[in-house]
């Protein structure tokens, strides 16, 4: 089992009003990847924007998630990522992906899920422990709360805070607006077409901006 390195100020910049830009970024790329996780360029490129805002708690996340998406194949990129990567991360986060790389594959390797990671291994050991080390908000707003668990990868976590927000006859406008916005980012548009056809149902206008994203929404 790995322990990943404990980032004690992640909360912190999370928290700080001058990085806002830097975390929507980060969570937009969370997002993406979620919703298309064979855009090989964006795991790059998530990995390098992480490296370059020194975002270094979530780099172990977002290289897993460049192994899972990638599985066997494009052992090149994943060595080059897991090389820039190597300095940053903790002994035992280095291991976890040396063993992977040795195997060209994480079935050997207990099932663990990295903050910062958004996809979730199919392959690796079943493991009995609870080895996600994301700790959820307990204080703050729900969509606060929600866009933390973002920022750790947690997406469906926010999904179901979302949903759980939404699923009432006169929901929320912000809580709408987020949870449309999350489907759209992920590209789930079965639930986003549903969505918008309960909020008509109940009579909540939508915005000419999001009729024209599930007009769209039919080309993904």
């Amino acid at each position: 089992m790995t322990n990943s390195r404990t980032n004690t100020s992640s909360d912190a910049l999370l928290n700080n009003p001058d990085d806002s830009a830097l975390f929507d970024s980060w969570r937009r790329s969370n997002l993406i990847i979620k919703g298309q996780p064979n855009q090989y360029q964006q795991h790059s490129q998530r990995i390098l924007f992480a490296i370059q805002n020194k975002l270094h708690q979530f780099l172990p996340g977002a290289l897993q998630d460049l192994f899972i998406a990638l599985g066997k194949n494009g052992r090149p990129l994943r060595e080059r990522m897991y090389g820039l990567v190597v300095p940053l991360i903790d002994h035992n986060d280095r291991e976890y992906f040396h063993e992977w790389l040795a195997h060209d594959s994480d079935a050997t390797l207990p099932s663990h899920r990295f903050p910062g990671s958004v996809l979730i291994s199919n392959t690796s050991q079943p493991n009995s422990e609870d080895t996600d080390p994301y700790a959820p908000l307990t204080t703050g707003s729900l969509i606060k709360k929600g866009r933390h668990a973002i920022a750790y990868g947690r997406i469906e976590m926010t999904e179901s805070l979302l949903e759980a927000a939404c699923d009432k006859k006169k929901p929320e406008t912000e809580y709408v607006e987020e949870l449309m916005s999350l489907y759209a980012a992920t590209r789930q548009k079965e639930k986003l077409a549903l969505f918008a056809n309960k909020l008509q149902k109940q009579r909540f206008k939508l915005s000419k901006h999001w009729k024209q994203v599930l007009e769209s929404s039919k080309e993904w």
